[in-house]
């Protein structure tokens, strides 16, 4: 099961058919919770796998259309069970740095 926009592509991948909808619209509903509340400056936590990487850069393009500023954007290693407790530690003081992201 993938929800990847990449395979949306049907010259790509002629025969492949979803069950369940792409991340896109996943991605556009966490826009419009972020329009919803009104916030104009938020701060993105994402995985650094082929899932996590597609959707932060689907979602770094429709907040830009939207007029909505990321302050931070901070990557968890692939396998987050590898990533230590600083690791985690880090993330939380990076964003930290910036108190008024959402």
């Amino acid at each position: 099961m993938s929800t990847s926009p990449e395979l949306s592509n049907k010259q790509r991948f002629e025969y492949f058919t979803r069950t369940i909808p792409s991340d896109h619209y996943q991605v556009k509903a966490m826009v419009e919770i972020i329009k919803m509340f009104g916030w104009s400056y938020v701060s993105i936590v994402y995985e650094e796998s082929n899932y996590g990487i597609k959707a932060f850069e689907e979602l770094e393009v429709l907040l830009g259309k939207n007029n909505i500023c990321i302050a931070v954007k901070e990557k968890l290693v692939k396998d987050s069970g590898v990533a230590s407790e600083a690791d985690y530690d880090n993330i939380i003081l990076h964003l930290q740095t910036k108190p008024r992201a959402r």
